[in-house]
């Protein structure tokens, strides 16, 4: 998202129980509005993997992160919600193209997972101008099918 990312609370790659590198810094927070309806957007069909991501929702923290593109480390509280079946270690699990104002195609929404957790909210926005004047999930289009999770449970 640009240069407005970092202040709408969006910035890639914790794990499950604070493992990454962050965690000695600190910084973990709840998760904005703006990221949590981004996550319920993304995973907003019924399969059993779908499911189980949103039910971590609830159960995860954001640190905003400096990498190249905007993203947002997510830490799930693995003692209170189970892990999603992976067939990957660290894969893909959702996404979606990003739409600015006018309709146009503006970059990519991804989200990763390891080890069966949400760790890496992270957003490609080609043209570095972020959502305004739309909210982190308005700005999502269609949904991509990604990674295998779903097919680890098969779709539900």
């Amino acid at each position: 998202m640009g240069a407005g990312a970092d202040a709408d609370g969006v910035g890639a790659g914790a794990g499950a129980g604070h493992e990454a590198e962050g965690e000695a810094a600190g910084g973990w927070e709840p998760l904005s509005e703006d990221v949590r309806r981004t996550l319920e957007v993304l995973f907003d069909g019924d399969s059993d993997a779908q499911r189980g991501f949103r039910a971590q929702i609830p159960h995860a923290e954001m640190m905003t992160d400096c990498c190249s593109c905007p993203c947002v480390l997510l830490s799930v509280d693995a003692d209170a919600v189970s892990a999603v079946p992976m067939e990957k270690g660290t894969d893909a699990v959702a996404g979606a193209p990003l739409v600015n104002a006018q309709g146009g195609y503006d970059g990519e929404a991804t989200v990763l997972a390891s080890g069966g957790f949400l760790v890496d909210l992270q957003f490609c926005d080609w043209e570095d101008r972020g959502p305004e004047p739309l909210r982190l999930w308005e700005w999502l289009g269609p949904r991509h099918a990604m990674g295998r999770a779903d097919t680890a449970q098969g779709a539900g």
